[in-house]
């Protein structure tokens, strides 16, 4: 099969954020569930349906394109050609297509009757710890395969289900650690251009407060109140969907700790020890291929703190200087009878951990949304020969 030459055209912004994926609403199409994919590695004899998908398939992985390369708003390019859709030049320029049912799309994005592909490709540079994806259109993917602009989707994204092409747009749903972002995009003459979202109703996949967020390997689950009471969100790591969302949970408290659980299907049950600890299950089904960091929270002042008092502690990626701080884990805990020190486990996924990284655990205490205490030192742990039991101090806030 003959490679086809992409021509991105110059001027794609970037976004330095970790993002990910859900359902559109408000009038926009709804993700398909089970997007066209197959193996063209196979020897039967293919169906000419599978034939002309193999046949885009093989035209976007051995394409020529154009790439952004930097950081900055205004980065250089350079053209690569990916054999089997990968380009790298060790220690210098690693640029990898994503090559999963969810992150591939087809269908006629500008309305000219032909049909066209929705493609991701990460761009990393000088083999540091940046990876921003990128979203490009390829028009005529059967006939001249003509790349538009690409498009800064975020840093170390997630998706939460298919991308799809419908009424013309390509639209693009990404899931933060705390909300469901919906993105469209659009043909602007040579390039790709993303339309502002509409005002809506405030999505229930928005916490307003996490009790808990943990990962393994094959989940991310997160406990959260809304409007005062429990729900949960279960992300499948496996099948790259949204399981639950913002669905009603139930927290039984005694002396041991508080159980939050979710009996529809699939089912849920988080436990939080008094000691910190936890215990998550999906499905009836303990998760053990997760990892965790344990320790201890305290302050140095002689004072108490009053029932109501609420330490929030995290594990966070703070390997870039000049970004926000990525959260692995996380857990809320409500002081009630106790005081410092308060013991946590933080539940996160091994396969995220990157040696070459840095990560800390930071915490703060808040008494009736006032932020009384927080780290002002870095605790690092997990890489770089740091520990994975770790006694944090936070210090007052001044007031």
């Amino acid at each position: 099969m003959n490679k086809r030459v992409f021509s991105t055209l110059l001027g794609a912004g970037l976004v330095a954020a970790s993002l990910g994926s859900g359902v559109m609403t408000g009038g926009q199409a709804i993700a398909q569930t089970q997007p066209e994919w197959h193996n063209c590695m196979t020897r039967e004899v293919f169906t000419p349906e599978k034939q002309a998908w193999c046949d885009r398939w093989s035209t976007l992985i051995n394409g020529t394109y154009t790439v952004p390369l930097g950081f900055g708003p205004e980065p250089t390019f350079e053209t690569v050609t990916l054999e089997n859709g990968e380009y790298n030049r060790p220690g210098e320029l690693l640029v990898s297509m994503a090559k999963e049912p969810n992150w591939l799309a087809f269908g006629d994005i500008n309305g000219d009757g032909k049909t066209d592909a929705a493609v991701f490709f990460g761009v990393n540079q000088g083999g540091g710890t940046n990876l921003i994806t990128y979203v490009a259109a390829v028009m005529d993917i059967d006939g001249e395969a003509q790349a538009l602009r690409p498009v800064a989707v975020g840093e170390r994204i997630m998706l939460n289900g298919p991308t799809t092409i419908d009424n013309q747009r390509i639209n693009v749903s990404q899931l933060t650690q705390t909300e469901v972002k919906n993105r469209s995009f659009v043909v602007d003459s040579d390039s790709l251009s993303e339309l502002a979202q509409l005002p809506g109703p405030v999505s229930p996949s928005v916490p307003d407060g996490t009790i808990v967020f943990s990962q393994t390997s094959a989940y991310a689950v997160r406990v959260f109140t809304q409007q005062g009471q429990p729900r949960i969100n279960l992300f499948n790591k496996t099948t790259g969907r949204q399981e639950l969302n913002a669905a009603p949970a139930t927290a039984n408290a005694s002396a041991e700790g508080v159980t939050f659980t979710h009996g529809g299907s699939p089912s849920v049950a988080v436990n939080i020890a008094a000691n910190g600890a936890q215990t998550i299950e999906v499905n009836n089904a303990v998760q053990t291929n997760s990892a965790s960091v344990t320790g201890t929270v305290s302050y140095l002042p002689r004072i108490a703190m009053p029932p109501n008092a609420i330490l929030e502690v995290s594990l966070v990626d703070v390997s870039r200087a000049d970004a926000p701080a990525i959260t692995l884990a996380s857990q809320g805990v409500v002081f009630g009878d106790r005081q410092v020190p308060i013991p946590f486990e933080l539940v996160y996924n091994p396969d995220q951990i990157d040696p070459r990284y840095s990560y800390a655990v930071q915490a703060r205490i808040i008494v009736d949304g006032d932020l009384r205490f927080t780290t002002t030192s870095r605790f690092a742990v997990i890489t770089q020969g740091n520990p994975t039991n770790v006694e944090v101090r936070v210090d007052p806030v001044s007031r």
